[in-house]
């Protein structure tokens, strides 16, 4: 499993997608957001609309600056993988990152974990693995995991 790791260009088509001063978000970035999201699905083994309700933080062994946040959802919608349930995901951070919990349920992408000395279902994937829950965005998700191959057995962004 790689440690989180920031993309500037994921970071960058996520800033494009947010909307300042109540300002609407134009087309060209709604089209990115969902391009990025329908590739999110595709090269993950989970996707879902969830409600994370707890966090908590474990050491990460030799690694002194870094933590893992776990965070425990509930499953809303079920998109790809695992459909129902409570699920636990890791995020590495740097120590002393404060913990989020989302006041409004997110539609997620994640990758399954099978670190056994890491207490999480899945892992975070890093920036751009959380999404704004709309009706179109969710649709882009639930079309991209059902054209999606069921054998699948490398994704790209659980490497």
């Amino acid at each position: 499993m790689r440690c989180f790791s920031f993309s500037l260009l994921v970071a960058a088509l996520l800033q494009a997608g947010c909307s300042y001063a109540g300002q609407p978000l134009n087309t060209e970035a709604l089209d990115a957001q969902q391009r990025f999201l329908q590739k999110s699905v595709v090269q993950t083994q989970f996707s879902a609309v969830v409600r994370v309700y707890s966090v908590s933080s474990v050491a990460i062994a030799n690694s002194p600056n870094m933590v893992w946040h776990i965070y425990r959802a509930e499953i809303i919608t079920p998109i790809r993988g695992r459909q129902r349930g409570d699920i636990s995901y890791a995020m590495a951070v740097e120590k002393g990152e404060e913990t989020v919990i989302p006041e409004e349920p997110v539609l997620l992408t994640l990758c399954v974990n099978n670190d056994d000395a890491l207490v999480a279902d899945f892992y975070w994937p890093g920036t751009g693995a959380e999404f704004v829950v709309t009706p179109a965005l969710i649709q882009v998700a639930q079309l991209a995991a059902a054209s999606s191959d069921k054998g699948q057995s490398q994704f790209a962004m659980c490497d």
